[in-house]
């Protein structure tokens, strides 16, 4: 054979060996790859459920709930039971009492509202009673004299009674309302602007253990300086939701409500019960609220909040 195809021979097999250790070292980092890859990497969805099996919840660290300690198990616990919101408004209905056809209206909505009941009206004990078997709220719509002369309806506080006379009446209009949880005045322009009135009232209400809330009928109420040197729970009206009866304004209105609590975590509105509108406005919106981190609770949620940040 000759020098040149010897050496042409020796190049080939040369070749020959370079390409097989090519291709086992290949083939050994792809044994690799199988081995230390997780094997759910590269999966973009999770395989279907079957009926019955749930699919594992990781953590925000990707660890699989099991490998969760008792601490960090209590803390998710606590994080789902306790979201996040929001801002909070509370919904007062007032003037319940007259009749019974409005006021189941209100009782259907499917979220928390309170209603404010009339003392001394043909309907007043009944209201009360289906308000709170509905699972709704409870306050007294407490009639109180005002600056205009318009008679408040019976039962009204005035400032030219005694503090005994004050008393009773306090005493007999919450006896037709006994589950109320606080007060809220009807009218009231002249009465919440006298001191010595709401003295007499703070000290009822705070040895009844219920809150005050001023539906600000005047710039000139005193009833947040009374109610603090009584150690009563306080809260003020932001909001009338229908000044203006059209739904279109009652929606403005909402929708102001919710700017307020967007500013100071909570707000108050309040509403009238010959207004079937804002209810049906309410339910509208309602989908669109909760979307919007808005939540709607009772008054006494927003009072306990207070006690709680004071």
């Amino acid at each position: 054979m000759s020098t040149g195809r010897k050496n042409q021979t020796r190049n080939n097999k040369s070749r020959s060996r370079r390409a097989i250790l090519l291709l086992a070292v290949i083939a050994a980092c792809l044994i690799a790859i199988v081995v230390l890859l997780p094997p759910n990497r590269g999966k973009l969805l999770p395989e279907a459920v079957q009926p019955g099996e749930s699919v594992p919840q990781h953590t925000e660290e990707g660890a699989p709930p099991e490998t969760r300690s008792p601490e960090a198990e209590a803390a998710g616990t606590k994080r789902s039971e306790r979201p996040v919101p929001k801002v909070r408004i509370a919904v007062v209905i007032d003037d319940v009492g007259y009749n019974l056809e409005q006021l189941d209206k209100f009782l259907g909505f499917p979220a928390p509202i309170a209603l404010s009941v009339l003392p001394n009206l043909p309907h007043s004990s009944e209201s009360a009673r289906r308000i709170v078997e509905s699972g709704k709220e409870l306050l007294l719509h407490l009639p109180m004299e005002a600056v205009n002369g318009n008679d408040p309806g019976p039962g009204a506080i005035r400032t030219t009674q005694s503090e005994e006379e004050i008393r009773r009446l306090l005493e007999s209009s919450f006896s037709q309302v006994p589950q109320a949880v606080g007060v809220n005045n009807h009218m009231g322009s002249r009465a919440t602007a006298d001191e010595r009135v709401m003295n007499v009232v703070m000290e009822y209400l705070h040895t009844s253990r219920r809150f005050y809330l001023d539906s600000r009928t005047t710039t000139e109420s005193v009833a947040a300086r009374a109610a603090a040197r009584h150690g009563v729970a306080f809260l003020e009206r932001d909001v009338f939701l229908d000044n203006e009866p059209e739904a279109e304004a009652i929606k403005k209105a909402l929708e102001s409500g919710i700017q307020i609590a967007r500013k100071k975590g909570q707000a108050v509105l309040i509403g009238h019960i010959h207004n079937p509108q804002i209810v049906e406005v309410m339910e509208l919106l309602l989908a669109g609220l909760e979307q919007a981190g808005v939540e709607l609770v009772p008054v006494s949620a927003l009072i306990d909040e207070k006690r709680e940040d004071s």
